[in-house]
């Protein structure tokens, strides 16, 4: 390797900053949480809800001023002729590491990630209260997420 191409790496690693590792990661950790849900969700797939990714697009800046745009899926859980989508929209946020809104008829909740100090990743739930624009949170469980789907779909 010459002198040029041992530089060449090297300012490529050094232009790989954390807010573009953060953004690179995000798709992998948001399609962690769609399996997670996918499988809380079986026994409701094999009655018939379906579950389905749609491409999307999104962009967003982050505090420091840079911008990106990046590939990511929604989660759209159809049945009961309603539908929930999760729409991962911000991977910078003032109050965690990424937050996924659930659009659902009448409500709106969102899933808030955060990170702890031992570098593990933790799904909130936040009922969003349109009126107050209060934001209650609680740990995402797998009876937590039902609750939402149920009132979602009417179930």
């Amino acid at each position: 390797m010459s002198k040029a191409d041992e530089l060449a790496a090297k300012l490529k690693q050094t232009r790989h900053t954390g807010t573009d590792q953060a953004i690179d990661s995000w798709p992998d950790q948001v399609y962690e949480l769609y399996q997670r849900i996918e499988a809380w969700l079986r026994p409701l797939t094999e009655a018939g809800l379906v579950l389905r990714r749609n491409p999307t697009h999104v962009i967003e800046s982050h505090p420091n001023g840079d911008s990106f745009n990046y590939a990511i899926d929604q989660l759209v859980i159809a049945g009961n002729e309603h539908s929930l989508t999760l729409d991962p929209v911000a991977r910078f946020t003032a109050d965690g590491e990424g937050r996924v809104a659930i659009h659902s008829p009448g409500n709106e909740f969102a899933l808030l990630r955060t990170v702890d100090e031992h570098g593990e990743t933790h799904w909130w739930l936040q009922t969003i209260e349109q009126a107050t624009a209060q934001l209650d949170a609680v740990a995402l469980t797998e009876t937590d997420l039902l609750v939402v789907v149920q009132q979602g779909l009417a179930l």
